[in-house]
């Protein structure tokens, strides 16, 4: 209905709108790191009103990122610009626009079939214990037989909290959210990673300073903001339930393919 396309719009906007002043403010400053809160709202569009939307959201982000990285506003963007400017382009926009499709698509179809969920479950947490796992085999270097056998070990019960702590929050009612949150950061890091890694491989030797640029690519490049937005993803999961309890009542999602209702 015409009503529903115009609020549809209308919280695109809004949303849209907090895309782009979240992404120039930039983070939460946290010690060394920074906490950043962009990719929420992209994920609430996609969740609350659809593909298109959160589709169009990925885009805004990807394009604000690739202002500031052309701009200099993002020292490492702008390597990456300078090194080829035509897939940078092209990799800002795709892993936004991934990172706003993707999730709307995943929970249409988990909230759906929530016992595909499990499955998730055990492949994000094999995701993490293969990167995890990859540290901790750099992490061996020069380091006692004791210390090894301790790093083994915090590892082992990490991963192995992680196996169950994904597991009994995909197996939920709650499941379709948890897993279009945790695929948008998934979606942003990891088309970066790979573009990285096959397109911009002498970029990230520069970075890596000799050492192995697989291992710093995963480790040193997206590894603990990855695990930031990951986590953050989680943690804000439940105001992403009750912000789609909320806008349920008054706006109809925007299906995939348009009818006539719609």
């Amino acid at each position: 209905m015409k009503h529903n396309r115009l609020l549809v719009y209308v919280t695109t906007a809004i949303l849209a709108a907090l895309v782009v002043v979240l992404q120039i403010v930039g983070g939460i400053p946290v010690g060394p790191f920074s906490i950043t809160l962009t990719l929420f709202p992209i994920v609430v569009g996609a969740v609350v009103l659809g593909p298109a939307p959160g589709l169009f959201l990925g885009l805004v982000f990807g394009l604000i990122v690739s202002i500031l990285s052309v701009t200099g506003k993002d020292p490492g963007g702008q390597m990456v610009f300078a090194a080829n400017p035509v897939l940078a382009w092209v990799v800002c926009l795709l892993k936004g626009a991934l990172a706003g499709f993707v999730p709307a698509v995943s929970y249409s179809f988990f909230s759906k079939h929530k016992n595909a969920s499990a499955a998730v479950s055990y492949m994000t947490a094999g995701v993490f214990i293969f990167l995890g796992g990859v540290g901790v085999t750099n992490g061996f270097s020069g380091m006692g037989m004791g210390a090894r056998i301790g790093l083994t070990a915090l590892f082992a019960i990490i991963a192995g909290g992680l196996l169950v702590g994904l597991h009994y929050l995909l197996k939920t009612e709650r499941s379709a959210f948890y897993i279009s949150s945790i695929l948008a950061p998934l979606c942003n890091t990891g088309v970066f990673l790979i573009f990285m890694l096959l397109f911009f491989r002498s970029t990230l030797s520069a970075w890596a300073g000799g050492s192995n640029v697989l291992v710093y690519a995963i480790t040193g490049l997206v590894g603990i903001n990855f695990l930031i937005e990951f986590s953050v993803a989680i943690i804000l999961t439940p105001a992403l339930m009750a912000i789609a309890h909320y806008a349920g009542k008054h706006i109809r999602r925007l299906p995939l393919i348009k009818s006539k209702d719609a």
